[in-house]
Formats: structure tokens, C-alpha cells, sequence
């Protein structure tokens, strides 16, 4: 997957969360951002459902 799919993806996630009350806060909002892109392959990580893993 491409760089710019990755953080498309994971910027609609986010923003999702956000409409959904999942994320409350700018702080919870940026801690979701770090952990996500430090942690690329991780299981918790955001990724579309035809990733390759």
C-alpha cells in the first residue's frame, strides 16, 4: 500500500472516530495520530481491510 493510501485511511478513521464520540478531545485526537503512525505494524494499527500484511 502507498504512503499517501496509508494516511488517507487512517485520517478517515480518525475523523470518524471523532463524529462518533469515540474521540473526545484534541489531546485523545493527537495521542490516536502518535500512537498510529509510530506504531505502523502493530495489530491495533489503522488499516484498510485488503491490506497485505
Amino acid at each position: 500500500m502507498g504512503e499517501q493510501e496509508r494516511y488517507k485511511h487512517l485520517l478517515k478513521k480518525v475523523i470518524d472516530e471523532t463524529e462518533n464520540s469515540k474521540i473526545k478531545s484534541s489531546q485523545e485526537l493527537v495521542q490516536t495520530l502518535i500512537r498510529e503512525l509510530s506504531n505502523p505494524g502493530e495489530e491495533n494499527s489503522i488499516r484498510p481491510q485488503n491490506a497485505v500484511k
